[in-house]
């Protein structure tokens, strides 16, 4: 598949395929080092260090159209390969995928403009080791696997900005990443789940309602190690906002609450845990 075929298929906002398309008719073209490293973004024995080639060949890209144009290509032209190879149905990717989307929409909804800023996590997807099954994302996880799961590799659950955690969903997605690795990744489907994310930080018990979708996907999990230092709570529930902590917005309840938290002196940070 083309760049754009890939676009079209994840949803692509209409400006954003609209800069694509420029750099198509302009004649995006990189050097054979570059060439090689968009392929090795693929691989997961080599996607880290093709991330960085990349990065370094395509140099300054300010709203990070660029490496955006380049890894859509990448899945279009590898990583659907490796798709078919293995049997993985077409839903699967175009729900995998639809990341570029949604992370670009992110952007805009932090800063203002449509941007891409997310390339240091996307190769994950790209080398067909996460997968969004349902609502939430699932990783094949052998880097930097936390010390306190007691195992060098685990299946690690991601929580997109726009899944739906109600115990319904989250059973059912669980489910189908159940079936999914014991068919397409049988060495992975007795390994255990896990997952690092400010949902899993205990100061929460706090902020939300017992009644709270977010505490009932906690609760999933035995919490093994904290960092109540993190930062994450202003990407995601925040928006990424740099303002010090009396200037955050107040429009959400739980903004209230964690607002009002962090001035009394309180730490949100983040949790890890493995599911139960």
């Amino acid at each position: 598949m083309t760049v754009m075929e890939v676009a079209a298929r994840i949803g692509m906002f209409e400006p954003v395929a609209a800069m694509l398309r420029t750099l198509e008719e302009n004649g995006e073209t990189l050097p054979d080092e570059g060439m090689d490293a968009v392929r090795g973004l693929t691989e997961p024995q080599r996607r880290g260090e093709s991330w960085l080639a990349l990065k370094s060949v395509i140099g300054e890209d300010p709203d990070g159209m660029r490496m955006l144009y380049w890894m859509l290509y990448a899945a279009g032209q590898y990583t659907f390969r490796e798709y078919c190879r293995l049997g993985i149905s077409d839903p699967v990717f175009d729900a995998t995928m639809a990341c570029f989307t949604r992370f670009v929409g992110e952007h805009k909804a932090s800063y203002g403009t449509y941007g891409f800023d997310r390339d240091f996590w996307t190769y994950r997807q790209l080398s067909t080791r996460l997968f969004r099954l349902g609502d939430l994302e699932f990783e094949l996880a052998y880097e930097y696997v936390p010390a306190c799961l007691g195992s060098s590799r685990v299946v690690s659950m991601h929580i997109p900005s726009d899944a739906r955690l109600d115990p319904d969903h989250c059973d059912l997605s669980i489910a189908k990443s159940r079936a999914f690795f014991a068919r397409f990744f049988p060495e992975w489907a007795q390994l255990p789940y896990a997952c690092e994310s400010w949902l899993l930080s205990p100061a929460l018990n706090e902020l939300l309602p017992s009644s709270s979708h977010i505490l009932a996907f906690q609760h999933r999990f035995d919490i093994l190690e904290t960092n109540p230092d993190a930062q994450d709570w202003r990407e995601w529930v925040f928006r990424r906002s740099p303002l010090p902590v009396e200037a955050l917005p107040e429009d959400t309840s739980l903004q209230r609450n964690m607002k009002r938290f962090l001035l009394d002196g309180g730490k949100v940070g983040t949790g890890t845990g493995q599911l139960r």
